[in-house]
């Protein structure tokens, strides 16, 4: 699919601008709650198992959603779409930092989830629409790493704000950029079909999706993402605390680690993706051949069953920026396989929300799960474990199984 040519329409890489500045506030508005986790936790005496259950609560209703709203956007688009979920969700935000006690404060985060459920449909839609096929692995990687900005940004700023004002005001804060960009969203972006006489949009039905899991390709693929969220929300949600328990270090301290480790992640997956698709598309554009951009991004990823094994601060820093380095550059080439290989790429967002449904139902468990884990045991060593091993089987599955376009009728792969 080309890239559709409009008359007066901005760039395509402002487009892309705001889509990785959406990443930004996202995973900053989820990085407040991990940082501010234990001054939440103090204030309203909460133990490790709830403070898993508040870390995983935006996610019942965001993999709910995941697939609803994505149908959605692909019938109105994702102008639309992306302005009412950004402003939905920060005005979440701002509902956080005022609640009275911890029942109102898991209802903002509900409300936070609904806003979420189509972020990522939003990023694959405008990628499909507006990238070039053989730039949309390295056009991902870098707008995934918005996400990584977003949790340092989140983490490091939240905790001065916390240190100086309190919780609250981190939050309050986060609401209102927020709604700055749904702004600018709204004014800027605009659909490629605006203006020019398309076909009638039809929804994904019933049986497109049970062709989805008659595919190879699509099973591979959803596997890679289900592993990868798993420990995308666990170091999302615990990794400050994780910080402070190992290293002893105070809620600043913990907050500019976790800030340091994103950003040398993000760095490194710009450029990690950028020379294994050189490598891999050396000779020629084939998008399956991007499985082995995945496979081998998810064995760096897996270096995190390494932590157990260090206790002091520079080991630690290092294992997880090069796991996170290897996770997002395996995100971005996965998701790139997604968008390439799906035929119908009118329904990509639809698509991609059936993947986050279900790689977000196993992601929840994450933070539930850990703090489990920490409470018996008293450690996160089993919860690393856990995660290396499914990166390493996720890996060797996607070279396996992810060969051919999907096709969303009844013949399965092309």
């Amino acid at each position: 699919m080309g890239v559709p040519a409009h008359g007066k329409v901005p760039s395509r890489y402002v487009f892309f601008l705001l889509v990785f500045l959406m990443y930004v506030i996202s995973y900053g508005d989820r990085a407040a709650l991990s940082i501010a986790l234990p001054a939440l936790g103090k204030e309203f005496t909460l133990t490790p198992v709830e403070m898993g259950w508040v870390s995983s609560s935006f996610l019942w209703s965001y993999f709910l959603l995941n697939l609803p709203s994505t149908i959605v956007l692909d019938l109105v688009g994702a102008r639309l779409v992306g302005t009412v979920a950004v402003a939905l969700w920060s005005c979440a935000m701002l509902l956080g930092g005022m609640v009275q006690n911890i029942s109102q404060f898991l209802m903002t985060r509900v409300l936070l989830g609904v806003g979420e459920a189509p972020t990522f449909g939003v990023g694959a839609t405008v990628v499909r629409n507006w990238a070039l096929p053989k730039e949309r692995g390295s056009v991902m990687t870098v707008l995934l790493t918005g996400m990584q900005l977003g949790l340092a940004g989140g983490t490091i700023a939240g905790a001065y704000l916390i240190a100086a004002f309190g919780w609250r005001c981190e939050f309050i804060a986060l609401g209102l950029i927020g709604l700055a960009w749904a702004a600018a969203w709204w004014l800027v972006y605009r659909n490629p079909s605006d203006g020019a006489h398309q076909p009638k949009r039809t929804p994904i039905s019933i049986r497109e999706v049970q062709a989805l899991f008659r595919s190879p390709s699509f099973i591979g693929i959803l596997v890679v993402q289900c592993t990868q969220n798993y420990l995308n929300f666990l170091v999302m949600s615990w990794m400050p605390l994780y910080l402070i328990h190992e290293l002893h270090i105070d809620v600043t301290g913990s907050g500019t680690s976790t800030a340091l480790c994103y950003l040398s992640a993000a760095a490194g997956a710009v450029i990690v993706g950028r020379i294994a698709e050189r490598i891999v598309f050396r000779n020629s554009l084939h998008p399956p051949r991007r499985r082995f951009i995945v496979a081998a991004c998810l064995t760096g990823a897996a270096s995190i069953g390494l932590l157990p094994h260090f206790h002091t601060m520079a080991p630690i820093l290092l294992v997880l920026s090069i796991s996170l380095c290897g996770l997002i550059a395996a995100n971005g080439a996965n998701t790139a396989l997604l968008t390439d290989l799906v035929e119908d790429g009118r329904k990509i967002g639809a698509v991609t929300g059936v993947t986050l449904t279900f790689s977000n139902s196993l992601g929840l468990l994450a933070p539930i799960v850990t703090g489990y884990i920490v409470s018996y045991t008293g450690r996160f060593d089993v919860a690393w474990y856990m995660c290396s091993a499914a990166l390493v089987v996720a890996g060797l599955l996607s070279i396996a199984t992810v060969r051919r376009s999907i096709a969303m009728n009844a013949g399965g792969d092309a």
